[in-house]
């Protein structure tokens, strides 16, 4: 059950029901009509295990609530869960009454947010630190699993991309939502930095959103034109192929409770430089596979970048690093695995 709007948290829906999928279990997926999620539904085969509902839950959510309890009857889930606050909130009014547990994909480390969960009946963290918040906010220890995000896609797509153009001028890149907590300021800083030092790189910045003016009137003020590009917002085909173009990814983020662009980069053997976010701690356990970099320091970024474009050697082994860690810990396999296990201890615990 997911809601309207597209981010990092419903981008899990996909995977779950994929990885679901493929253990053997008959998954429905409930979404609103002109959700952003349905077109990588229909792209994945995924429309026969749909199930569309109308929009204007704020003014007749009570009868949406009808409607959605019915459907839900209809299909006889052994267990629900809701993406987002408003696909679970939605989800446990529907379900209520009835002998189903209905439980959460968290998708936030803010206490105040994780709060409005706590009538779920599990909760899924995609980390050990939100596993730590959450029970430190006193959700049942015993109900709450560690099931980080994964990919649809189990190795990388073949791409034919050709380096060679890039040679002489490395190409870097960063991909996210344009608003400032994603610190895609502090990359542009950076990126300036190495061109007053006389280092030649090209920065494109994939991604769009409120703060698009405010980064573009940045480039120009630090006179960083040449150097940095903003492309635009990427998916699919558009989305790998501008990947597979890079000498490394960089992530300047200032908060990712875990963060798919870590995952999309590793798949495709992207060597990965970035903040010490939460979802850069868990999944890059100690440094292994990637380059960190302070909160906020344009200069360390900009010493990072430069010394792992000087060094090809480097790039490769942390490339090669981050494709092993992600075929052995978020990859569709070990998704399915580690969501598999959590839902059926779940199912088996019943309601609270």
């Amino acid at each position: 059950m997911t809601c309207r709007k597209m981010g990092g948290l419903q981008q899990s829906l996909v995977p779950y029901a994929l990885a679901l999928k493929s253990r053997g279990h008959t998954v429905q997926i409930v979404a609103r009509r002109g959700a952003d999620i349905l077109d990588e539904v229909r792209q994945r085969g995924l429309e026969d295990d749909t199930c569309l509902l109308g929009g204007g839950w704020r003014l007749l959510w009570r009868l949406q609530t009808r409607a959605l309890r019915r459907k839900l009857l209809e299909f006889a889930p052994d267990i629900v869960v809701g993406f987002a606050q408003k696909g679970f909130f939605e989800a446990a009014r529907a379900m209520r009454g009835l002998d189903v547990p209905v439980v959460t994909r968290v998708g936030t480390m803010q206490p105040k947010r994780q709060r409005r969960f706590v009538k779920a009946d599990g909760w899924l963290a995609t980390t050990e630190e939100m596993q730590r918040s959450l029970t430190g906010l006193g959700f049942p220890a015993p109900r709450v699993f560690i099931v980080p995000n994964f990919l649809a896609d189990p190795v990388a797509p073949e791409t034919g991309a050709d380096h060679a153009d890039h040679a002489c001028v490395p190409l870097i890149g960063s991909m996210a939502r344009f608003v400032r907590r994603k610190g895609l300021h502090v990359l542009i800083e950076a990126v300036a930095l190495l061109q007053h030092r006389g280092v030649r790189i090209r920065c494109d910045i994939a991604g769009g959103g409120r703060v698009r003016a405010e980064l573009a009137r940045q480039i120009e003020a630090l006179d960083a034109g040449d150097s940095v590009r903003l492309v635009g917002w990427l998916a699919g085909e558009r989305k790998t192929e501008f990947l597979a173009g890079l000498e490394l990814f960089v992530c300047p983020s200032l908060d990712e409770p875990f963060g798919f662009v870590y995952l999309e980069a590793m798949r495709m053997g992207k060597p990965v430089i970035t903040a010490p976010t939460v979802g850069a701690r868990h999944i890059f356990s100690d440094g292994d596979g990637a380059v960190f970099v302070p909160f906020s320091d344009p200069a360390a970024m900009a010493d990072a970048i430069e010394a792992l474009v000087g060094d090809a050697p480097r790039r490769a082994s942390l490339g090669a690093r981050a494709t092993e860690i992600y075929r052995e810990r978020f990859s569709l396999d070990a998704g399915a695995r580690n969501l598999g296990d959590a839902l059926v201890a779940l199912r088996a615990a019943g309601r609270r």
